[in-house]
């Protein structure tokens, strides 16, 4: 792989910044946000190892990396999609945490329970648990699975309640800035000239916010999904970030979001990764190759259509 180039040439700074309401807001440190990565098609390999290379060269210390959705490209049942996904978030050297996007637990309003139930147990099978936290001297990261809650239809998932595990875990450190990671943002999408609601059950998303308004600590939700930038503020709770993809559809660039906590306040800048150049043979595992050396293609089909209401 190429090494980096120095990313002081890619960053898009952002100066929008949060305050933070928590006793802890004097330190400064980092973090990253990855999301969308849809593993599976060869160049949004070559995107994600390269990304990866990238952060675990960065000349500071980050505290987390946080993969908010959307591992892999409707490949979650496949060893040779989820297997090389999870291959690939294992090399990063830095604490990281995850959560499943649409893509991961898939649904099928014709089939909601068997389908749903099904990729669940798969995700937890390559990539750990459905919440999951890391907690520093500075922060608390956590990353929860919310997909079994803002569909309308969807099925319990067995022994997973996100709400009460989000309670729980956010009780456990109040005095500290906390990050709340989830793959679909808790907030209205605006396309096709209108907005459309990205949780579809209303009640739970009421039940969420609310959560998140009786922990001050909570410095924002941050999401992906949308493929593009936004940021929503809320009447009550924290405000929600979302981030650029790494997946290809709709003619995105990758990026990586870096995140800095100074002085009580949270910005962000946005690292873009270049493509490989025009012409470079990218195999299944998302190395440059020789088109005569190629590995085959893997044995289960893989779906790389995105969904048409979101990543």
């Amino acid at each position: 792989m190429d090494a980096p180039r120095p990313i002081s040439t890619r960053w898009l700074a952002v100066a929008v910044t949060f305050a933070a309401a928590c006793a802890a807001c004097g330190a400064t440190f980092r973090f990253v946000q990855i999301s969308d990565t849809h593993q599976g098609p060869a160049l949004h390999q070559w995107r994600y190892r390269k990304a990866v290379s990238e952060i675990n060269a960065l000349p500071f210390p980050v505290e987390c990396v946080i993969h908010t959705g959307d591992i892999v490209c409707n490949g979650v049942n496949s060893p040779e999609v989820a297997g090389v996904a999870a291959e690939i978030f294992g090399l990063i050297a830095a604490p990281k945490i995850m959560c499943p996007g649409n893509h991961d637990l898939l649904f099928q309003y014709s089939d909601p329970t068997n389908r749903f139930l099904r990729s669940a147990a798969a995700y937890e099978t390559f990539f750990g648990p459905l919440a999951q936290a890391h907690e520093t001297s500075n922060a608390l990261y956590v990353a929860v699975c919310t997909e079994s809650i803002r569909r309308k239809d969807a099925p319990d998932l067995p022994g997973f309640d996100p709400l009460a595990w989000l309670e729980e875990r956010l009780s456990r450190s109040p005095d500290k800035p906390a990050f709340v990671c989830t793959h679909v943002p808790d907030c209205d999408d605006y396309r096709d000239g209108s907005f459309v609601p990205a949780w579809e059950n209303a009640e739970n998303l009421a039940a969420w916010r609310a959560l998140l308004a009786r922990h001050p600590n909570v410095v924002a939700v941050l999401a992906g999904h949308f493929h593009r930038n936004a940021c929503v503020a809320h009447a009550d709770g924290p405000p929600t970030i979302v981030a650029p993809c790494f997946a290809s559809f709709w003619q995105r660039q990758a990026a990586y979001r870096l995140f800095t906590y100074e002085e009580g306040r949270l910005s962000w800048q946005d690292v873009y990764v270049e493509d490989p150049p025009p012409g470079t043979h990218i195999n299944r595992l998302g190395f440059a190759v020789d088109p005569a050396d190629d590995s085959p293609p893997p044995a289960h089909p893989v779906d790389t259509a995105a969904e048409t209401n979101g990543g």
